[in-house]
């Protein structure tokens, strides 16, 4: 049996994100036969969404959104009758590595739509102040600090090779849909793969290159995808279907493949 806190329910202040949204934030402290669980949630207001949907992002992130019509209390209710998933799927996430122990056991990173997916190694050296990259035929070595920067260094590595070719295989997408972004940032978002602005301007995860190659092209035209239907109705996916053949398998295989990649990195 699991028993759950809501804490400072009452005094979180609902916060206006932009005039779409609002945002509540709520800390659930669920204790049950093992260790205690804490999980953050988002609770969100949003004139898109059509239904109350609850995710959980991460083994200690949720994220609910709810229509305009819905109230806040119907929605925190919907949460608290939801303790019980939360908590058995929260258990099902793997847990965080070092991106250090993920690419010794063979991780892989993928660049474009037309490269192979790369093994990859890490270098260590005491002489090294900042990563630097070697990209070779069927390997990629990042060069780090031996000390205690060195995953830090991994990441910033990472991060580097995404800036410098996340923006082409967006390119590539967007030859192909007939759909241009005003403009793309990469970034290291805590849940989302990426997400597209009323202004065109499309955001994406760094991690993307960590994905094998059908879904790093499946995220960019998920994200293309929404410059004509913001949201997730049905239009959306037909739109979405002329790009990847059986796009809602595909994104399910995503959220379950993703799982361990958005946890690499994040021991701290």
């Amino acid at each position: 049996m699991h028993l759950l806190k809501f804490v400072n329910l009452k005094n979180q202040p609902h916060r206006q994100t932009h005039n779409l949204e609002a945002t509540k934030s709520i800390v659930l402290d669920i204790v049950g036969a093992g260790n205690p669980q804490r999980i953050f949630c988002e609770v969100r207001k949003s004139a898109r969404s059509r239904r109350i949907n609850l995710k959980l992002k991460r083994a200690d992130f949720a994220l609910l959104t709810f229509p305009r019509r819905m109230s806040w209390q119907m929605a925190e209710k919907f949460l608290h009758d939801h303790k019980d998933w939360l908590c058995r799927k929260s258990l099902e996430f793997p847990k965080p590595i070092s991106l250090a122990k993920y690419f010794l056991e063979g991780g892989r990173i993928c660049l474009s739509h037309q490269m192979i997916e790369r093994e990859v190694k890490v270098v260590e050296s005491v002489e090294t102040d900042r990563p630097w990259i070697r990209l070779e035929n069927d390997r990629i070595s990042i060069h780090v600090s031996a000390g205690d920067q060195k995953e830090a260094m991994i990441k910033e590595g990472g991060r580097k090779l995404a800036s410098q070719f996340l923006p082409s295989w967006v390119q590539w997408a967007e030859e192909r849909t007939g759909l241009k972004a005003g403009r793309v940032r990469i970034g290291d978002q805590a849940t989302r793969w990426g997400s597209c602005s009323h202004r065109g301007t499309v955001s994406l995860n760094w991690r993307i290159i960590l994905l094998p190659r059908d879904l790093g092209s499946y995220v960019i035209f998920h994200e293309l995808a929404h410059l004509e239907q913001m949201n997730h109705s049905e239009k959306f996916w037909q739109k979405l279907e002329g790009f990847v053949p059986n796009a809602r398998s595909v994104d399910r295989k995503l959220t379950k493949e993703g799982k361990v990649i958005f946890s690499l990195g994040r021991t701290e």
